[in-house]
Order: structure tokens, then C-alpha cells, then sequence
């Protein structure tokens, strides 16, 4: 298991000391992992097969986050992280933006910038106390009036 490790507070990703560790679920055992940088290191996900490591760095000018990768082989071998290569080698010092949360997706993305940009002009749905609703119902879809292509899918379906 990894867990990024700070020295107080909920969010990591502003605070430089924090790093990458290793637990052993069996022993118990933790260590902090070769991959970190003198800058910050958090969010991490694991690829499907559990052999590659995903996690937001500001290694890169110290503030921004940018998705690094890393080969995880075992407990003591893992590989030197890299990020995200680009068509433009130049690409990451001109984005303003961040990765602050990446994950590895293995299926098609259905939505895209315009499905966010229309949902967020939607009349908000009201949530009553106590409903325990685990997902938008198609009335609600309707009521918020997210149109989709033909044969597209929510992501509550």
C-alpha cells in the first residue's frame, strides 16, 4: 500500500515535506520510497495490474503538480519516475493548469469540457435530508436537461 505522508493538515498537495511510503500489509513494515523529490509528492493511483504508480509531483518548478509515473517491480525495485511525455517537449512550462488528482483510466471517457460546461448552467438538483439516493435518477437526468448523443451513456448507467 502507499500513502502520502505530511506533517499535518488534510490536503498534501500544499505542503512541500510531503512524500511517498511504502507499507507491507503483511509485516507492517513502511519506508518512505525512492521516487520522492525535495518537492512535493502526493495523489497517487495504481495501474489495473498493479504494476505502475501514477502521482501528482511539483518536482518540476516546485508548483505546479504534474502526473510522474513510476514502474513499481516490487517492495525494493521500483522504477525512476517520468512524466507524462508530450508532442511538445516545451508543453508543461507554458500549462497553467495542474494534475492535481491523477488516475489511470482503462475505458472510453464519455464526457467532454462541453457535457461539464451544460451541466454546470443546469438548475442545481436539491438533495433532501436523509435521502439516501446513491445516484441521479433519469428524472432527475431529465430535469437537469443533459442532453447526450445517441447511444451515449451517464455515468450512472
Amino acid at each position: 500500500m502507499v500513502i502520502t505522508l505530511h506533517d499535518f493538515g488534510t490536503f498534501p498537495i500544499w505542503h512541500r515535506e510531503a512524500d511517498l511510503y511504502l507499507i507491507d500489509l503483511m509485516s507492517g513494515e513502511s519506508r518512505k520510497m525512492e521516487l520522492n523529490s525535495d518537492e512535493t509528492e502526493s495523489y497517487h493511483t495504481w495501474s489495473s495490474n498493479g504494476k505502475w504508480l501514477v502521482f501528482s509531483s511539483k518536482r518540476t518548478d516546485g508548483r505546479s503538480t504534474r502526473p510522474f509515473f513510476a514502474y513499481f517491480g516490487s517492495w525494493d525495485t521500483t522504477g525512476k519516475p517520468f512524466i507524462l511525455p508530450q508532442k511538445d517537449p516545451g508543453y508543461y512550462d507554458r500549462l497553467m493548469e495542474s494534475f492535481n488528482i491523477p488516475e489511470f483510466v482503462s475505458g472510453r471517457i464519455r464526457f467532454g469540457p462541453r457535457d461539464f460546461a451544460r451541466a454546470s448552467g443546469s438548475e442545481a438538483i436539491k438533495a433532501n435530508p436523509g435521502d439516501k439516493g446513491e445516484s441521479l435518477s433519469r428524472k432527475d437526468m431529465e430535469k437537469a436537461n443533459m442532453k447526450r448523443n445517441p447511444g451515449e451513456q451517464s455515468i450512472h448507467e
